[in-house]
Order: C-alpha cells, then structure tokens, then sequence
C-alpha cells in the first residue's frame, strides 16, 4: 500500500469515526426532552460536524495545509478521566446511572468521544508516517476538548 494510499484510508477511518459520532449525537439531541442536554449534545454535534468538514477536505485537498495549520498551533492534552458520571450517588446503583436520563446521555457521550480519543491517540502512536502522526494527534487533542466540554456541563446534573 502506497503512502498517499495508506493516508487516505487512515482519513476514511476518521470519517467513518466521526461522522458515527455526529449522527448519535443529533439524534440523541432530538430526543433529548431537558434544554441543558440538548444543547451539550448540539454543541457536540457542531464540534463533530466541523470535524466531519475537516477530514473531508483533508481527503479532496490533502493534508499538508491541515498539517501546517496544526504545525503552527500548540495544543497539549492529558489522557482524559473516562470515569461515568453518577458514581458518587448514594446510594449508588446502576439502575440510578440507567434511569436519570441526564446521567445516560453525558455517560454515552463520554463514551463515544472517549473511544475516538483513543483510537485517534493509538492511530498517532503507531503512525510511521509524521503527517499523520500529527493530523491524529489533532483529533485526538479535539476529543479531548469535547471530554472536557462534556465533564463541565454533566457534572452540574
């Protein structure tokens, strides 16, 4: 498999990835009946979007502008806390995390944003190539942001 091969399939995989997560994230926005939810998973939904946006021109246009534009940014991230929320309940029970359909939504969605944290940040590790080594440390320095944006809102509830 060529180079130039080997990225795109990389950039499919990161479409599949978020364009998964954009839709779960609208839907879950549609049925969301409590305002401070719906507008945590529209804003989600935004971030995937432009993400969506992004990895689509980085396979039309390549990959070296988005590589120079992240070239010039700092970002830095620590692996973020995939820890559930509601765990602090007393009395603690599953069924209080299943039923509370506040904690049920930050709970998946934490969920998936950290599952494409890692998968991004396992791409990068493994990365031969340091374009996409940088492109994936990107996305993952994004879900990162999103995990953060997601532990602000939830923590409320």
């Amino acid at each position: 498999m060529s180079e130039q091969s080997s990225h795109q399939h990389l950039l499919n995989l990161a479409l599949t990835t978020t364009a998964n997560q954009y839709d779960f994230y609208l839907k879950a926005a549609n049925a969301a009946e409590t305002p401070s939810v719906k507008a945590l998973l529209m804003v989600l939904a935004e971030t995937e979007g432009e993400l969506v946006e992004r990895v689509r021109l980085m396979m039309t246009t390549g990959i070296l502008d988005v590589v120079e534009e992240v070239a010039k940014e700092t970002f830095s991230y620590e692996d973020p806390d995939p820890t559930p929320f509601g765990m602090d309940r007393t009395p603690f029970s599953e069924s209080n995390i299943d039923t509370d359909p506040r904690l049920y939504v930050c709970n998946r969605a934490l969920e998936k944003e950290f599952s494409g944290f890692t998968f991004y940040k396992s791409i990068s590790a493994r990365a031969k190539s340091e374009i996409i080594r940088r492109v994936f440390d990107y996305l993952a320095f994004i879900k990162s942001e999103q995990i953060q944006r997601i532990r602000k809102v939830c923590v409320t509830f």
